[in-house]
């Protein structure tokens, strides 16, 4: 349940009738990487063969007038990366319950500082006492 199923489009879909910015993508990499370098096996990690997919896909894409073809989203197609959603989805659930342990135990005052969590680049702590207005 949390890997969703791989998708699969027949080669006929995206060789004649692409519909999609991912049909553009696997075609680039299942009919034109091995005609354009016979014998050359298509390495996901390896940052020219990705550009060079990603190039193609970009000139199909904008032939049958397709938008959506970008870099990082061809880098997603051809090493079927999923989305880290569950992971996001337990460090903010780690945080809630963090905040109402220290309510419920008072070992701590509650909310009494700051937590940002930006997924891209990193988790962010400050501690800081409110003040009152007078």
């Amino acid at each position: 349940w949390l890997f969703p199923p791989q998708t699969k489009y027949p080669l006929c879909t995206l060789a004649e009738t692409p519909r999609s910015a991912p049909h553009c993508i696997e075609y680039a990499k299942i009919a034109m990487w091995p005609a354009a370098f016979p014998g050359v096996e298509f390495d996901g990690d390896n940052m020219e063969h990705v550009t060079w997919v990603y190039e193609k896909a970009l000139d199909r894409s904008r032939s049958y007038g397709i938008e959506g073809v970008t870099y990082q989203l061809t880098q997603g197609v051809v090493k079927n990366i999923i989305p880290a959603i569950a992971s996001t989805n337990a460090i903010i659930a780690g945080m809630c319950t963090l905040e109402t342990l220290k309510i419920v135990s008072m070992c701590s005052t509650g909310l009494d500082n700051m937590l940002m969590y930006v997924g891209t680049d990193a988790v962010y702590t400050l501690a800081s006492r409110y003040e009152k207005d007078e």
